[in-house]
C-alpha cells in the first residue's frame, strides 16, 4: 500500500514540475504583456504596476497586425481543410478496403513523415515558382495542405482501421454509393480521428515561420509569425508590443484545442488502444 502510494505521489509530482515548467514561461509572457518596458527591463514587481495596454494599442496600430492574423488564419484553416479531405480520401480506402500495393502507398505516406523539413526549402522553391504559386495565398494553402497531408492520413487511418464494419455492410446492403457510404456513414463516426488530426495540423501551420518567410516574401502575403519579426526590426524591439503579439498569437490554437479537447482525447486514446 505505501509502494504504491509513494509511487502514485512521485508521478503526480513529476507531473506537477513538468506542467509548471511548461507554464511558467508562458504565463510571465502573458502577465509581461501588460507591463511597460521599462518596468520589464528592471525586473521588479511580478505584476503589472501600472496595469498597461500600450503594448496591445502598439501591435494593433504601428503594423496592423490584424492583417497578418488574417493571413495566418486563412492559411490555417484553408490547409488544414485541404490536408484532413485529402487525408480522409486517402486513408478511408487503405484502411477499408483490400486493393494491390495497398500497405505500399500506406508505407510511402507514412515515411513522408520522416523527411526533415529543412530539406523540402529548396525543392518546394523551384516547384511553387515553376507553378506560378510564389508569393501567393493560394500557393500557401497548397503548400501547407500538402506538406500536412501525411499526418493527417496516419492519424485518419489508425482512427479508421478500428472502426466496425458492420455499418458499411449494412448501408451497402441498403444501396448506399461510394460517396453517401463516406458521407453519412464514416464521416460521423470518424469525428474525433478528423479533430485530432485538424488540431494538430491547424496548430503547426499557425506557428509556421520558415515557409510562409520563404514562400510568400511580400508583406501582404505574410502571417503573423513573420509579422512579429519584422515589427521588431522596424521599431527597435518594442519588447512590451511583441510580448501583446505573443499573446494573441498563442491564444488562437489554445482557444482551438480546448474547444475540441474533448474529441481530441478520444480520437488519441482510441488510436492508442487499437
Amino acid at each position: 500500500m505505501a509502494a504504491r502510494v509513494l509511487g502514485a505521489l512521485g508521478r503526480w509530482g513529476f507531473l506537477a514540475v513538468v506542467g509548471v515548467a511548461c507554464l511558467v514561461p508562458v504565463g510571465w509572457v502573458v502577465v509581461s504583456s501588460f507591463k511597460t518596458q521599462a518596468q520589464i527591463f528592471s525586473r521588479g514587481d511580478l505584476l503589472p504596476n501600472p496595469f498597461t495596454l500600450e503594448g496591445y494599442v502598439a501591435l494593433f496600430t504601428e503594423i496592423e497586425i490584424a492583417g497578418y492574423l488574417g493571413n495566418t488564419l486563412l492559411y490555417a484553416v484553408a490547409g488544414t481543410a485541404g490536408a484532413l479531405v485529402t487525408g480522409l480520401l486517402a486513408a478511408y480506402p487503405t484502411a477499408r478496403m483490400r486493393f494491390p500495393f495497398r500497405h505500399s502507398l500506406t508505407v510511402m505516406f507514412t515515411i513522408a513523415l520522416a523527411i526533415p523539413v529543412v530539406g523540402l526549402i529548396v525543392p518546394v522553391f523551384v516547384i511553387m515558382r515553376d507553378l506560378g504559386l510564389f508569393d501567393s495565398r493560394l500557393g500557401l494553402v497548397v503548400f501547407y495542405s500538402a506538406m500536412w497531408f501525411p499526418l493527417s492520413f496516419v492519424i485518419q487511418r489508425v482512427y479508421l482501421s478500428g472502426l466496425p464494419p458492420s455499418l458499411e455492410e449494412a448501408a451497402r446492403l441498403d444501396g448506399a454509393s461510394y460517396g453517401q457510404l463516406l458521407r453519412l456513414v464514416i464521416l460521423p463516426l470518424s469525428r474525433p480521428g478528423l479533430a485530432t488530426a485538424g488540431v494538430l495540423v491547424f496548430i503547426n501551420i499557425w506557428n509556421d515561420f520558415l515557409f510562409n518567410l520563404l514562400l510568400a516574401p511580400s508583406s501582404e502575403h505574410q502571417g503573423v509569425q513573420v509579422g512579429l519579426s519584422l515589427f521588431k526590426n522596424q521599431f527597435n524591439t518594442d519588447i512590451t508590443a511583441i510580448l501583446a503579439g505573443t499573446t494573441v498569437v498563442m491564444a488562437i490554437p489554445v482557444l482551438t484545442f480546448v474547444i475540441l479537447q474533448r474529441q481530441v482525447i478520444t480520437g488519441l486514446t482510441a488510436g492508442a488502444a487499437r
